[in-house]
C-alpha cells in the first residue's frame, strides 16, 4: 500500500509540475504579499493544507488569521475585513460548501479572495478573484497530499523569495 501512495503522489506531483499555470502562482504570490493581512480558510480535507498556509505565512512574518469556525459564524465575521485584506480559501471537497459560502460572502464585500480547489470547475472558482486548481488524484477516494502540500509549499518559497529584503506583507 505504501508503494502505490508513493507512486500516486510522485505521479500527481510531476502532473502539476508539468501543468501548473506560472502565471497564475506569480498573481496569487503578488495577492499575498500585497495583503494587509490574509485569512485563510480550509474545511474538511482542506484544514490540512490552510494549515500549512496558515503556518507558512505566519513563519514568513505576515499578519495572518486562521478561520476555523463554522462557516455560519465566519461570513458573519467577514465585514470586518478590509479591502487591502485577502482571503484565502481552500476547498477539497464537492459535498462541503463552507469554503465556498464564507469566500461568496468575502467577494459580497469587496474583499479580494484566492481560492484554491481540487478541480477546475469547482464552486470556488466563482467566488474568487484569482482561482487556482491543485493537482488531483482521482484514482482513490483517500488521495494522496503530496501534490497538494507540494503545491502549498511552492506558493510560501515564491513568497518568501518575491518578499526578499521586506519586513512584512
Amino acid at each position: 500500500m505504501l508503494n502505490e501512495v508513493a507512486d500516486s503522489s510522485i505521479l500527481a506531483i510531476e502532473d502539476f509540475k508539468r501543468n501548473v499555470d506560472a502565471a497564475a502562482m506569480d498573481r496569487a504570490v503578488k495577492m499575498l504579499a500585497d495583503a494587509n493581512s490574509i485569512h485563510v480558510v480550509g474545511y474538511r480535507q482542506a484544514s490540512w493544507i490552510a494549515a500549512c498556509l496558515f503556518d507558512g505565512l505566519v513563519q514568513l512574518g505576515c499578519r495572518c488569521h486562521r478561520i476555523d469556525s463554522p462557516a455560519s459564524v465566519a461570513r458573519r465575521a467577514v465585514p470586518a475585513l478590509g479591502a487591502s485584506d485577502l482571503l484565502l480559501a481552500v476547498c477539497l471537497s464537492d459535498d462541503d460548501d463552507s469554503a465556498v459560502r464564507v469566500a461568496a460572502a468575502a467577494q459580497a464585500k469587496e474583499i479580494p479572495v484566492l481560492a484554491l480547489a481540487h478541480r477546475g470547475d469547482h464552486l470556488l472558482a466563482g467566488a474568487s478573484d484569482l482561482f487556482m486548481a491543485m493537482p488531483a488524484s482521482p484514482e482513490s477516494r483517500f488521495e494522496p497530499w503530496g501534490a497538494h502540500m507540494t503545491f502549498a509549499q511552492a506558493l510560501l518559497l515564491a513568497l518568501e523569495k518575491r518578499r526578499a529584503g521586506r519586513a512584512a506583507c
